[in-house]
């Protein structure tokens, strides 16, 4: 596979849009609870990176003057409706359901379309506030790239798990943000440390070497707050 190719490819899964989408009223446009099963699979698949940590998706404001306030998120099919609880920073716990499953539901917001996105969250106990353990990172691109992976065309899909996908591939190079703007990040296991690229348009991207297997899954990315 050519170099361009998987760049294309990565270009095409780092720009899909983890979008849950959004309505009133069940859409067959709608996020497929099937689909975010698949990363509840991953996780449980992959979990040796992370053995103590937990799950969660975190829904943020897409849209200019959106905020989380009196937002709803309910699992939807013909026959089920269950109610998905939100905690104060849009973050929740996805419910594994037989019944979902079978019933084809969706995940319904109480807003417009498009005026929310979500990302995964997985969390290692005792990490400090300003670092993420690259277990928890490697973990957390597993479970996007199982429900993101169907959005992308054959074409794309196909160049990169021929190169072991975004999150194993050493050509690949998959970011994510810190709580803040970064004026730059360290990667740090024992008394080695180095610096990690941060993006400079988008100041609280940082992007650590998930395929990288001199780094253990133990090694903490470090946060320096500023621009």
């Amino acid at each position: 596979m050519k170099l361009a190719a998987l760049l294309l490819a990565f270009h095409a899964f780092a720009n899909a849009a983890p979008v849950v989408e959004v309505a009133g009223i069940r859409d067959p446009e709608l996020k497929a609870y099937r689909t975010m099963v698949k990363g509840l699979d991953a996780f449980d698949l992959e979990r040796a990176h992370a053995p103590k940590a937990a799950l969660r998706f975190l829904l943020r404001p897409a849209a200019t003057g959106e905020t989380l306030d009196g937002l709803t998120l309910t699992i939807s099919g013909d026959t089920v409706s269950l109610p998905v609880e939100l905690a104060a920073d849009g973050g929740f716990v996805l419910p594994r359901s037989a019944a979902a499953l079978a019933d084809r539901a969706e995940l319904v917001l109480n807003k417009k379309r498009n005026s929310f996105r979500w990302r995964p969250d997985v969390r290692s106990p005792g990490v400090p506030a300003n670092a993420r353990r690259l277990g928890d990172l490697r973990l957390q691109c597993a479970v996007q790239w199982a429900i993101d992976r169907e959005a992308l065309t054959p074409q794309a899909r196909g160049a990169l798990e021929a190169n072991g996908g975004p999150c194993h591939s050493p050509l690949a190079h998959t970011a994510f943000e810190a709580p803040q703007a970064l004026r730059a990040a360290w990667l740090r296991e024992g008394s080695r440390r180095e610096a990690l690229p941060v993006n400079r348009q988008h100041a609280r991207r940082f992007t650590p070497p998930l395929a990288d297997g001199g780094w253990g899954d133990d090694a903490m990315v470090e946060f320096e707050y500023g621009t």
